[in-house]
């Protein structure tokens, strides 16, 4: 399974894991769209979670910005 590393939360947890703590319906969890860099590691669970090691800190000097239309 995919692994991320929550914000605010410590360690890494399985996105499978993830939605169901979060109470998402298994009908619902294929519908959320999910940012992945190249090597697929997972950045953003849109509307729900970033992860950690990719969330800007004081010293980031490049930003992505995402605009959902």
């Amino acid at each position: 399974g995919d692994y991320f590393y929550p914000a605010g939360m410590k360690g890494r947890k399985k996105l499978k894991e993830f939605l169901i703590d979060h109470k998402i319906p298994r009908a619902d969890r294929d519908k959320i769209p999910i940012l992945i860099d190249k090597n697929n590691d997972i950045l953003w669970i849109m509307g729900l979670r970033m992860d950690e090691r990719f969330r800007a800190k004081e010293d980031t000097k490049r930003r992505l910005v995402v605009r959902i239309v």
